[in-house]
Protein backbone atom coordinates (compact mmCIF):
# COMPACT_ATOMS: atom_id res chain seq x y z
CA UNK A 1 0.00 0.00 0.00
CA UNK A 2 3.17 2.82 0.42
CA UNK A 3 4.36 1.71 -2.44
CA UNK A 4 1.23 2.33 -4.35
CA UNK A 5 0.55 5.29 -2.30
CA UNK A 6 4.36 6.61 -3.57
CA UNK A 7 3.74 5.99 -7.14
CA UNK A 8 -0.06 7.48 -6.93
CA UNK A 9 1.76 10.81 -5.43
CA UNK A 10 5.17 10.74 -7.78
CA UNK A 11 2.75 10.47 -11.07
CA UNK A 12 0.59 13.06 -9.93
CA UNK A 13 2.96 15.70 -9.27
CA UNK A 14 4.71 14.75 -12.54
CA UNK A 15 1.81 15.02 -14.75
CA UNK A 16 0.59 18.49 -12.58
CA UNK A 17 4.06 19.64 -12.80
CA UNK A 18 4.39 22.82 -15.52
CA UNK A 19 7.66 24.11 -16.86
CA UNK A 20 8.49 27.62 -16.07
CA UNK A 21 8.46 30.02 -18.41
CA UNK A 22 12.21 31.79 -18.69
CA UNK A 23 10.14 35.27 -19.05
CA UNK A 24 7.07 35.87 -16.73
CA UNK A 25 5.38 38.70 -15.32
CA UNK A 26 7.52 40.65 -13.32
CA UNK A 27 10.88 38.87 -15.13
CA UNK A 28 13.91 41.20 -15.58
CA UNK A 29 16.19 40.83 -17.88
CA UNK A 30 19.58 42.45 -19.30
CA UNK A 31 21.37 41.99 -22.39
CA UNK A 32 25.31 43.23 -23.23
CA UNK A 33 26.27 42.15 -26.94
CA UNK A 34 27.69 43.05 -29.81
CA UNK A 35 26.23 43.35 -33.32
CA UNK A 36 26.85 43.72 -37.13
CA UNK A 37 26.76 43.88 -39.78
CA UNK A 38 25.24 47.25 -40.60
CA UNK A 39 24.44 49.93 -43.19
CA UNK A 40 27.85 50.95 -42.94
CA UNK A 41 29.49 47.70 -42.98
CA UNK A 42 31.80 48.85 -39.64
CA UNK A 43 31.59 45.53 -36.88
CA UNK A 44 31.20 45.18 -34.09
CA UNK A 45 28.94 47.69 -32.61
CA UNK A 46 28.56 47.42 -28.16
CA UNK A 47 25.14 47.05 -27.25
CA UNK A 48 23.34 46.72 -24.61
CA UNK A 49 19.22 46.50 -23.51
CA UNK A 50 17.01 45.59 -20.91
CA UNK A 51 13.14 44.34 -20.21
CA UNK A 52 11.03 44.01 -17.72
CA UNK A 53 7.93 41.51 -18.20
CA UNK A 54 4.69 43.52 -17.76
CA UNK A 55 1.26 42.02 -19.59
CA UNK A 56 0.44 38.62 -19.73
CA UNK A 57 -1.64 37.44 -22.37
CA UNK A 58 -3.16 33.97 -21.75
CA UNK A 59 -1.06 30.79 -22.29
CA UNK A 60 0.11 32.00 -25.03
CA UNK A 61 2.52 34.63 -24.35
CA UNK A 62 3.85 37.92 -22.65
CA UNK A 63 4.58 41.44 -23.40
CA UNK A 64 7.17 42.75 -22.05
CA UNK A 65 8.67 46.77 -21.91
CA UNK A 66 11.80 47.84 -22.22
CA UNK A 67 14.66 50.27 -24.08
CA UNK A 68 18.27 49.83 -25.52
CA UNK A 69 21.24 51.86 -26.51
CA UNK A 70 23.95 50.75 -28.97
CA UNK A 71 27.21 52.40 -29.91
CA UNK A 72 29.27 52.01 -33.08
CA UNK A 73 33.03 53.61 -33.01
CA UNK A 74 34.93 53.30 -36.41
CA UNK A 75 38.24 54.78 -38.24
CA UNK A 76 38.91 54.87 -42.16
CA UNK A 77 41.14 56.38 -44.18
CA UNK A 78 40.14 57.35 -47.91
CA UNK A 79 43.00 55.36 -49.96
CA UNK A 80 43.92 58.55 -52.52
CA UNK A 81 43.74 61.25 -49.63
CA UNK A 82 45.77 61.18 -46.34
CA UNK A 83 42.31 62.11 -44.79
CA UNK A 84 41.57 60.11 -41.82
CA UNK A 85 38.16 60.43 -39.92
CA UNK A 86 36.75 59.37 -37.33
CA UNK A 87 32.91 57.75 -37.32
CA UNK A 88 30.66 58.21 -34.17
CA UNK A 89 27.21 56.39 -33.75
CA UNK A 90 24.64 56.61 -30.69
CA UNK A 91 21.34 54.84 -30.84
CA UNK A 92 19.27 54.94 -28.14
CA UNK A 93 15.03 54.18 -27.44
CA UNK A 94 12.41 52.03 -25.69
CA UNK A 95 11.11 48.91 -27.32
CA UNK A 96 8.07 46.42 -26.95
CA UNK A 97 8.48 42.46 -27.13
CA UNK A 98 5.99 39.85 -27.59
CA UNK A 99 7.53 36.49 -25.31
CA UNK A 100 5.83 33.47 -26.91
CA UNK A 101 5.10 30.55 -23.95
CA UNK A 102 3.08 28.65 -26.44
CA UNK A 103 5.52 25.78 -25.57
CA UNK A 104 6.55 25.03 -21.90
CA UNK A 105 10.24 25.62 -21.47
CA UNK A 106 12.59 26.98 -18.66
CA UNK A 107 15.52 27.05 -20.93
CA UNK A 108 14.54 28.95 -23.60
CA UNK A 109 13.06 32.26 -24.31
CA UNK A 110 11.56 32.97 -28.26
CA UNK A 111 10.78 36.58 -28.48
CA UNK A 112 9.61 39.45 -30.86
CA UNK A 113 9.27 43.13 -30.95
CA UNK A 114 9.51 46.44 -32.28
CA UNK A 115 10.23 49.98 -31.00
CA UNK A 116 11.74 53.38 -32.36
CA UNK A 117 14.66 55.49 -31.11
CA UNK A 118 17.06 57.98 -32.33
CA UNK A 119 20.13 57.47 -34.06
CA UNK A 120 23.19 60.38 -33.40
CA UNK A 121 25.63 60.48 -36.22
CA UNK A 122 29.02 62.30 -35.52
CA UNK A 123 32.33 62.49 -37.75
CA UNK A 124 35.57 64.01 -36.06
CA UNK A 125 35.14 67.05 -37.52
CA UNK A 126 31.48 67.15 -37.30
CA UNK A 127 30.83 67.68 -41.06
CA UNK A 128 28.19 65.37 -41.79
CA UNK A 129 26.60 65.22 -38.14
CA UNK A 130 22.95 64.23 -37.95
CA UNK A 131 20.16 63.06 -35.63
CA UNK A 132 17.42 60.90 -37.12
CA UNK A 133 14.74 58.97 -35.62
CA UNK A 134 14.59 55.32 -36.45
CA UNK A 135 12.07 52.25 -36.47
CA UNK A 136 12.64 48.93 -35.11
CA UNK A 137 11.65 45.74 -35.64
CA UNK A 138 13.00 42.33 -34.13
CA UNK A 139 13.18 38.75 -33.74
CA UNK A 140 15.08 36.95 -31.20
CA UNK A 141 15.66 34.26 -28.34
CA UNK A 142 17.83 33.60 -25.52
CA UNK A 143 19.29 30.33 -23.96
CA UNK A 144 19.72 30.04 -20.30
CA UNK A 145 22.34 27.58 -19.43
CA UNK A 146 21.81 28.94 -15.59
CA UNK A 147 18.98 29.70 -13.58
CA UNK A 148 19.49 34.11 -14.07
CA UNK A 149 22.43 33.75 -16.79
CA UNK A 150 22.34 32.49 -20.77
CA UNK A 151 23.30 34.02 -24.38
CA UNK A 152 20.21 36.19 -26.66
CA UNK A 153 20.43 36.79 -30.26
CA UNK A 154 18.56 38.76 -32.25
CA UNK A 155 18.22 39.59 -35.85
CA UNK A 156 16.23 42.81 -37.77
CA UNK A 157 16.48 45.78 -38.83
CA UNK A 158 17.40 47.46 -35.34
CA UNK A 159 19.20 50.31 -33.80
CA UNK A 160 22.62 50.40 -35.68
CA UNK A 161 23.14 46.33 -36.57
CA UNK A 162 20.88 43.74 -38.35
CA UNK A 163 21.97 40.70 -35.97
CA UNK A 164 23.26 41.29 -32.46
CA UNK A 165 24.44 38.78 -29.96
CA UNK A 166 26.05 37.96 -26.40
CA UNK A 167 24.93 37.20 -22.32
CA UNK A 168 22.14 37.93 -20.91
CA UNK A 169 21.25 38.02 -17.24
CA UNK A 170 18.51 38.52 -15.04
CA UNK A 171 17.01 39.66 -11.55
Amino acid sequence: MKKLFVFVLVTSIVFTMQAQHVFNKGSIMFNAGVGGPNNFGYIPTLNFSGEVGVIPTGDIGLVSFGGMVEFQFAHYSYGYLSNNENFARFYFGPRAAWHVHAFDSDVFDAYAGVGAGIIINGESENIRSSTEVHPDIFAGGRWMFAQKMGLFAEVGYTGLSFLKFGVTFGL
